[in-house]
């Protein structure tokens, strides 16, 4: 289950369960190529596309209201400028799209362990500090149930990477950040 969709599969939705890849629309193209340009900008090689990137990494498109097209370059141009003004522009990170597996056990409350994949855009050191962001190109959350949900994939990054380094949790932060509207949001 990839981590960006793993709230999609809390729910009482059973064909989410086996959720068929859709159509790319232009947010995600958009992000697509905004993520690949922090990535080059890092001087860091990450993992690069994945199958799951192909399949599921959608999370910020909306079909109903994005028409497949085709991103500007100003589209592009626009997030870089933001991204630019961040605070985490003048910062180098010690990993770029790192993918890492966990395993939950009973995640779903189905009795069965399952497999989240997370695909971490960008991790810093800061200080005595981890702080793992993930760049979101799309609508930032309006509710305080959709902010939750968002959490809910900062949350399993949190756990991910402790499993894999042994850092305690409590000494990883976790940060959606919004670029297109220049929103931090911290777990």
């Amino acid at each position: 289950i990839p981590a960006s969709r793993f709230k999609d599969f809390l729910g009482d939705a059973p064909a989410l369960r086996r959720a068929l890849p859709e159509r790319p629309y232009r947010q995600s193209r958009l992000g697509t190529a905004f993520h690949s340009w922090v990535e080059q900008r890092s001087g860091i090689v990450g993992a690069g596309v994945s199958l799951e990137d192909a399949l599921w990494d959608d999370d910020d498109a909306n079909p109903a209201a994005d028409v497949p097209s085709a991103s500007t370059p100003a589209d592009l141009a626009q997030l870089q400028e933001r991204f630019l003004a961040s605070e985490w522009a003048s910062l180098r990170p010690l990993e770029v799209e790192t993918e890492i597996d966990v395993t939950i056990d009973d995640a779903l409350g189905d009795g069965r362990a399952h497999v989240v994949i997370c695909k971490l855009d960008a991790v810093y050191r800061r200080g005595d500090r981890i702080e793992i962001v993930d760049w979101k190109t799309g609508r930032a959350p309006r509710t305080a149930a959709e902010r939750e949900e968002r959490m809910i994939q900062l949350r399993l990054y949190r756990e991910a990477y402790h499993a894999r380094h042994g850092i305690p949790r409590e000494q990883i932060d976790v940060v959606l950040f919004y670029v297109a509207e220049g929103l931090i949001l911290r777990d």
